[in-house]
């Protein structure tokens, strides 16, 4: 990859990274509800996730999945379906104290699998890993090209879900007082919502 190229692409990775989306929202909410440390699963596994996603986009897989209507808009509303679900399940967690039911997924983070597998639904990281597969990823060399690009992504990919995480750990003292936690935890799962909405009516 040309040194032009790899700016503009590292570029295009922060934009990406950093701007809002479902797993920033995820990053912010758990660590906002549990702390920084129990959020660390989801910020590392979501960059494997994505980085699997990429590797694939590199191999021609991503585009011929997208192609074919019946896998595409399986992705579409199986990605609609989680995001609402995860959405409900934040909004019917948010209560004025710091207890959850056990039991439930609401009721811890989720795992290290269950972020790198999130990916396979999530609209921003179908989106992301088109545009890179299509943009960045013609030319010579395509495995050590995809290797770079997989470092590169998943280098702030991490970087963002940590600030964003950090964000969420800064408000966890404060959202104890009154039904701060409860106003939080509705605006995140509505965000999430808000978000298989735009999906569903876009794509």
């Amino acid at each position: 990859m040309e040194p032009a190229q790899l700016g503009a692409f590292v570029v295009f990775s922060l934009v990406g990274s950093f701007t809002p989306g479902p797993n920033n929202t995820i990053a912010t909410a758990t660590a906002a509800n549990f702390g920084f440390r129990a959020a660390l699963p989801h910020i590392f596994g979501v960059p494997f996730g994505f980085s699997t996603m990429l590797a694939l986009g590199s191999l021609g897989a991503v585009g011929l999945l997208l192609s074919l209507p019946t896998a595409a808009g399986a992705i579409k509303w199986a990605g609609i379906a989680y995001l609402v679900y995860l959405g409900w399940l934040l909004i019917r967690a948010a209560r004025p104290t710091p207890d959850y039911a056990p039991g439930t997924l609401a009721a811890r983070p989720l795992t290290f699998l269950e972020s790198a597998l999130f990916q396979y639904v999530n609209p921003k990281a179908w989106m992301l890993a088109t545009a890179t597969a299509g943009t960045f990823m013609s030319g010579r060399d395509v495995a050590t090209r995809a290797a770079l690009i997989c470092m590169v992504f998943s280098a702030t990919c991490i970087a963002s879900l940590a600030v964003w995480a950090w964000m969420g750990a800064a408000l966890r003292r404060w959202l104890r007082t009154g039904r701060r936690r409860w106003w939080f935890n509705v605006a995140m799962g509505l965000s999430l919502a808000a978000t298989a909405l735009w999906m569903a009516v876009t794509t």
